[in-house]
């Protein structure tokens, strides 16, 4: 077993900018309310990395592959143009905050930003494409940074325990408050996302070898979703704290923008939100990398095949960087942090369209090697997230 592997690059999937703002909102506005929505979220994503993971083992093939195969061409292409929506919705969000990180910090505009982004994510990965190990390594060492920047700013911050222990215990507010269950299912969204569905089923193929590797996987997935969470939870915890401080000034809720400039009036000092930035730019640099490359997984079933992966790389990447711009140009900054938002609420509602292909498929894989109740506990899991989303669309 290698302290690094695939997990590490899902896992940065669960702390991209979608789940800063989608977890700087909830904070702001609901304070630690909504944090059980986080470790259940996070919980049930690990069952999911590691089922999806276990069928590209058995199978060798990803799930988009596997839609083809088990539903036909027709059946197989409206899957993949579905995980296609979800790759540049979450392109889109990784595009966006890599661009604000880089304002927020050098003052860069946003637009150039968003170019930026498209050029290191091809050079990265230019250089990494027949050193897979050492693109795994450098993803690690970042997501490290983060979790130390965090660990850094509540030390800082100093949140009431009793509150942070109160926050992961689940309570009514999503069904008495419809805001709150916009707001929770951006967290599902942000947390459990369908592109690191597809990264994984093709990612852990090169990585483990039949059932004897599935422990191996298992303790990768929840080693790595084990560092998101904490990333994912910390942002919750950071965004309530500091709405303590300043719910007086700013009863409603706020973005990343507003979060980055409140540190120093909150600390006196400026540290806490240039690490902030950092986080950020770090959080968006790994993102923009596994995002690409689950466009490049799904654009294989799409398109010829004798398209270059570089060329792929530039299809998604140009796939964000034009609604991002787009988006900017007519809304401006001022909305930025709501777009993220609907980014991630448009990933949830996109997951039954990779969660009910891959329990279909589950069931017909026995040798993927899972009891009847962990079966059960993921079609659960499947339908009550199917149904708070038919909620949401009811009640908008």
């Amino acid at each position: 077993m290698r302290l690094i592997g695939p997990g590490i690059l899902v896992a940065v999937g669960y702390m991209d900018p979608g789940n800063w703002a989608t977890g700087i909102a909830a904070g702001s506005q609901y304070g630690y309310q909504l944090g059980w929505v986080i470790l259940a979220s996070s919980m049930v994503a690990m069952l999911l990395q590691v089922l999806s993971a276990r069928i590209g083992i058995v199978t060798g093939q990803d799930l988009v592959g596997l839609g083809y195969t088990y539903f036909g061409r027709w059946g197989g292409g409206f899957l993949a143009l579905m995980a296609l929506i979800a790759v540049i919705a979450t392109d889109l969000a990784e595009v966006l905050g890599f661009a604000l990180a880089l304002n927020l910090l050098f003052k860069l505009p946003l637009s150039a930003g968003a170019f930026l982004a498209l050029v290191e994510t091809l050079l990265v990965l230019s250089w990494a494409g027949r050193r897979p190990y050492l693109l795994e390594v450098l993803v690690g060492l970042l997501t490290l940074g983060i979790v130390g920047i965090f660990v850094y700013e509540l030390w800082l911050l100093s949140p009431a325990a009793a509150e942070m222990g109160r926050s992961l215990l689940p309570n009514g507010l999503i069904f008495r408050d419809g805001q709150a269950l916009y707001l929770a299912l951006g967290l599902i969204g942000a947390t459990i996302m369908p592109h690191n569905l597809y990264l994984h089923s093709a990612w852990a193929r090169g990585h483990f070898r039949g059932k004897e590797g599935f422990r191996a996987l298992t303790v990768d997935t929840v080693r790595s979703l084990g560092l998101a969470f904490f990333v994912n939870i910390a942002l919750l915890w950071t965004a309530a704290t500091l709405r303590l401080h300043t719910l007086e000034s700013s009863p409603a809720g706020w973005g990343i923008t507003e979060a980055y400039y409140l540190f120093e009036p909150t600390l006196g000092s400026a540290a806490a939100g240039i690490a902030f930035g950092i986080a950020l730019l770090l959080a968006g640099h790994n993102a923009t990398l596994t995002s690409t490359l689950a466009g490049q997984i799904v654009l294989e079933h799409l398109i010829p095949q004798r398209l270059s992966p570089t060329w792929r790389a530039l299809l998604v990447r140009g796939a964000a960087i034009v609604p991002a711009t787009l988006a900017l140009l007519i809304w401006g900054q001022n909305h930025l942090n709501d777009l993220l938002v609907f980014s991630q609420v448009v990933l949830s509602l996109q997951l039954p369209f990779v969660l009910l292909p891959m329990l279909f498929i589950l069931w017909k894989l026995p040798a993927v090697g899972i009891s009847r109740w962990t079966y059960g506990l993921a079609a659960t899991i499947s339908l009550v997230i199917i149904s708070l989303n038919l909620l949401l669309l009811w009640r908008v």
